[in-house]
């Protein structure tokens, strides 16, 4: 609320003030040329994602997954990076790359990793920013023309120290608002001027018929002494409710003889 009053004042300020009409200032031009442009934002603006999976033996994941960093790091040229990496050569190897580049620099990644092993499924989303880029544009430019006119107040002769204070602390604000929107318009347009790839590479699918046999003997001690510890613990659960129990069934069975042992007797005597 006290800020929308104070732009109420500053625009009053502005409009009782004579001055001839004024250029633009170097920083508001870029900005004012986005928005022109930003009405024009016909075609559309995808972020594309491509997806890859690879089925191949399990000595050649390893293989596959340091190729794919090899074939990014070399693709200087096409800005590529990689995002994520992930190396498992657990029970069943597997790996996992996720690299950003040019749309020819993931057309080239795609090949060279077609020649490693089999792509099995490969998919394309693509998300539309334009609706974003043009927000982001209109803005940049409303906030540049601001601080423009802030500028303005600030160089008018015969202000007073409060109102100099209040404007020094509006430009700061607007200023970091406008830092902030540029870097996220930066980042929009980085997801459209660039893709990504997600590689999966799998060797569940291809393992051969005494690589589980393998993988159970191996594992054979440790799954023995997980059970035993398991079998330990519930014995030692169950111990002191078996001596309670024990005892129960005693009580029980005392009380049941001596409930029983007079009608045994009246049956001797008749």
């Amino acid at each position: 609320m006290k800020r929308l009053l104070f732009c109420s004042f500053l625009i009053a300020s502005l409009s009782a003030c004579s001055h001839k009409e004024a250029g633009m200032s170097p920083d508001s031009a870029p900005a004012a040329k986005m928005a022109a442009s930003g009405a024009s934002l016909q075609k559309q603006y995808l972020a594309y994602q491509h997806t890859i999976r690879i089925d191949t033996d399990e000595q050649k994941v390893t293989l596959i997954f340091n190729a794919g960093q090899a074939a990014c790091l070399a693709a200087v040229s096409e800005h590529c990076v990689i995002l994520a990496s992930e190396l498992s050569t657990g029970r069943s190897s597997s790996a996992y790359l996720k690299i950003r580049a040019t749309a020819a620099g993931i057309q080239k990644l795609i090949t060279a990793l077609s020649t490693q092993g089999p792509i099995t499924s490969q998919a394309t989303t693509a998300e539309d920013l334009a609706g974003s880029i043009e927000d982001a544009v209109k803005k940049l430019a409303m906030l540049t023309s601001y601080r423009h006119q802030l500028e303005e107040l600030q160089a008018k002769p015969g202000s007073n120290i409060d109102t100099l204070i209040k404007l020094n602390k509006e430009l700061a604000e607007v200023q970091s608002e406008i830092e902030a929107m540029t870097g996220k318009q930066a980042q929009l347009m980085q997801r459209v001027e660039t893709e990504t790839l997600s590689v999966y590479i799998d060797s569940a699918h291809r393992s051969g018929f005494w690589t589980p046999i393998k993988q159970a003997l191996s594992e054979f001690t440790g799954n023995l002494s997980q059970a035993m510890s398991a079998l330990i613990t519930f014995i030692a659960f169950m111990l002191p409710w078996s001596v309670l129990l024990a005892l129960l069934l005693w009580i029980v069975r005392k009380i049941w003889r001596r409930w029983k042992a007079p009608k045994t007797l009246k049956v001797k005597n008749k």
